[in-house]
């Protein structure tokens, strides 16, 4: 390099060479013109919209190509990520309530019935504001993309990125005798440190189930692994689930014009497998399972930023597991295997729904095995995978937490500096809803379900009935498209097996 930018060797008038020095700046700075303009990233904001918002985050990532034509409904009030980080001084942990304290106008100026677009962290619409000097309190709640936007078209797709290192999940070998396999059932599994990997691990407890989780990334998919145990006063449970998921690429569009979704869509691949084992056993008085349902942590996610507007894409995992038995010392056990193999989602035109999909899947059942004097029988639903992108107050909260430090959203920082601002209000906030909605968004997902029921060995022809289904479906949030309703909902493939022994109509339908 340093060659072709020595002097020449044969003389040049002084004029000349000051000539050549102009000439020779001018091309560096065009190339490096051209060269900036060929790396940077192409994001269609059209006329009607997005210009003069802040830089990108770099803990987000941005689509290629994306489209974001859009004009802002009179009510919007947009604010800049830096005086956002410079002013907000607390958030509720549930995100409905804000506290600011600035003489900025444009937050001294917000009432009810406004719409608070924070540039990078979210939307809100504003529900109630209370001011003490330069303190600025709002009650918010979700807003829809018509709240925000009165015409415009976002449309962009999202492959699978980066997510956050962890504790990689090995699930322990089996003992080579029975009982060290039964034993081995309700044994914690081993978890190994491997910082050098991407993916996600927790574990917990929720509603007396003891999980853990972990997932890896897998070229454009991920490998993820559950386990949950649950030991309530005379039962055990335990299921397990491991797999992949592969080429995810969620695909969104949406149109809105006069202040109204007229067309939206999203889909997505959904190819991988499964494995789910599960076991039950009863050692004296059994009262029941208690809560049969676990909601998990994501086991992956990742805020995608479109011009300032972020979506929260998450892969979710969740499962119902009933066991019932009649006597004190019952046991049983099994699982299944499934491929998969399609792509589908949900298409919104005004307030009908309809869906594109395709799918083929091949399940097959490990044989179950039980021990019990009485009838019995579980029931088993796993939905895995679940993969999302939403707009709402879950979005908005995993923002705060990548670019806000933590104490904004303490609770115990929040009462110290409200103020009395929120003191009626905050106890009157709705409690949870839909125990495995994804708050503002759409999702498609895939959901097995395994039941099985024996008669006993006393029963006059000892009976047992299998059933699996299989359902691929997509849906969104009703508020995050302003429709009216319940949520809308499709399902473009279900599959329906069973298995009887013996196989006789003595044992009832198949």
């Amino acid at each position: 390099m340093s060659d072709s930018i020595a002097p020449q060797r044969n003389p040049i008038p002084m004029g000349g060479r000051g000539l050549i020095s102009a000439i020779t700046q001018s091309l560096l700075v065009l190339c490096a013109l051209l060269w900036l303009s060929s790396c940077s990233k192409k994001v269609d904001t059209g006329s009607m919209g997005g210009a003069n918002i802040s830089s990108t985050p770099p803990q987000f990532y941005v689509p290629q190509n994306a489209v974001y034509k859009v004009r802002y409904t009179d009510k919007t009030v947009r604010i800049d990520l830096p005086t956002v980080q410079e002013a907000l001084r607390a958030v509720s942990p549930d995100g409905s309530a804000l506290l600011f304290d600035s003489s900025d106008a444009r937050l001294q100026g917000l009432t009810a019935g406004k719409v608070l677009f924070l540039e990078h962290l979210g939307v809100r619409r504003i529900i109630d504001v209370e001011k003490q000097g330069t303190q600025v309190g709002l009650i918010t709640d979700d807003a829809s993309l018509s709240d925000l936007i009165q015409d415009g078209h976002i449309q962009f797709t999202a492959p699978m990125n980066l997510v956050h290192p962890h504790a990689e999940l090995f699930p322990r070998r089996d003992a080579n005798t029975v009982s060290g396999r039964l034993r081995a059932l309700f044994h914690p599994p081993l978890v190994y440190a491997d910082s050098g990997s991407f993916g996600f691990h927790a574990q917990g407890k929720v509603d007396n189930w003891d999980f853990e989780a972990g997932a890896t990334r897998k070229g454009d998919g991920l490998n993820f692994s559950l386990s949950a145990t649950k030991d309530l006063t005379g039962l055990k449970a335990k299921v397990t689930a491991t797999g992949d998921v592969s080429h995810v690429s969620s695909s969104f569009d949406a149109d809105i014009k006069n202040g109204k979704v007229q067309s939206f869509q999203y889909n997505t691949p959904l190819k991988g497998s499964l494995h789910v084992t599960w076991a039950a056993l009863t050692a004296g008085q059994n009262f029941g399972i208690g809560e049969s349902r676990l909601a998990l942590p994501p086991l992956a996610k990742d805020v995608i930023d479109v011009y300032g507007l972020p979506f929260l894409f998450q892969i979710n995992a969740n499962l119902i597991f009933k066991p019932g038995f009649g006597t004190q010392h019952d046991a049983a056990s099994g699982g299944f295997d499934l491929n998969y193999d399609g792509a589908g989602g949900l298409i919104v035109q005004g307030s009908q729904s309809s869906t594109n999909g395709n799918m083929q899947a091949t399940p097959s059942l490990n044989k179950t095995t039980s021990s019990s004097l009485a009838a019995h029988g579980i029931v088993l639903a796993v939905n895995a995978p679940k993969i999302s992108l939403s707009i709402g107050t879950d979005s908005f909260k995993e923002a705060l937490n990548e670019l806000l430090p933590q104490t904004i959203t303490s609770w115990s920082w929040f009462q110290r500096l409200q103020q009395n601002l929120f003191s009626k209000k905050l106890s009157k906030q709705a409690g949870p809803g839909d125990f495995f909605k994804i708050n503002g968004g759409a999702y498609v997902q895939l959901v097995a379900e395994f039941d099985y029921s024996a008669s006993g060995p006393l029963s006059l022809v000892p009976c047992s009935n299998t059933h699996f289904n299989m359902y691929a479906q997509a849906g969104a949030d009703a508020q995050v498209l302003a429709m009216k309703g319940t949520s809308p909902t499709v399902e473009w493939f279900k599959s329906s097996k069973s298995w009887r022994n013996p196989d006789s109509d003595v044992c009832g339908p198949k």
